[in-house]
């Protein structure tokens, strides 16, 4: 049976009113019980992790190329911005030149000056740098998002049924319902069904 479907058993089932009687477990045994709850939750989301990076350095290392040749289109469009502006603060600084030509030319002694713009007020000559480039690791980071983009709802999923499993295996503890937790425990032991789709992902 496919431990997905399960799982949605085991919830119809500890919704059940049980005809057998179900003894309460010591604090002992449901510390010890949680434990191996813990200990088995961390090895399948861990096992997780390492299959969604292996996947992800997959994706990578398959679109490298591709990314960076989307990348050196871009190379002239930067060229063409960043002349556009080392021009224009050129003709900029060419008026604040002109201008301050003309107020020393004039006798201003003794006459006060309101200016707005303090970075022109003295009329000295201005730089702001306003220039574009391409960092060398961008293709890595638009290659991870371009992977969350495809394949983060399939991990998701993945996470989701661990939750539920997490969680049922927490509300049988709590009903002292060893038998469900039995069957959880195992489920959770031998989960290779849970990464049967996410392993074969095709990149």
């Amino acid at each position: 049976m496919n431990d997905l479907m399960l799982i949605d058993k085991i919830e119809k089932r500890l919704k059940e009113k049980r005809k057998e009687v179900v003894f309460p477990l010591t604090p002992t045994h449901r510390s010890e019980l949680r434990k191996l709850k813990n200990t088995n939750v961390g090895g399948l989301n861990d096992r997780l992790r390492n299959i969604e990076k292996l996947k992800e350095d997959e994706y990578l290392k398959k679109y490298k190329e591709d990314t960076i040749k989307e990348l050196r289109k871009k190379e002239k469009i930067i060229k063409r911005l960043n002349d556009d502006w080392e021009r224009r603060i050129g003709l900029i600084n060419s008026i604040i030149k002109e201008r301050k030509i003309l107020e020393e030319e004039e006798n201003l002694v003794n006459l006060n000056i309101n200016s707005d713009w303090n970075d022109i007020s003295s009329l000295g000559e201005i730089h702001y740098k306003r220039n574009y480039n391409i960092d060398d690791d961008a293709w890595r980071k638009i290659g991870r998002d371009d992977f969350k983009k495809k394949y983060k709802d399939s991990f998701d999923k993945v996470r989701d049924k661990i939750l539920d499993i997490e969680t049922k295996y927490e509300e049988a503890i709590n009903f002292g319902d060893l038998e469900i937790v039995k069957e959880l425990y195992y489920m959770m032991k031998t989960s290779d069904v849970l990464f049967e789709k996410i392993d074969k992902l095709d990149i």
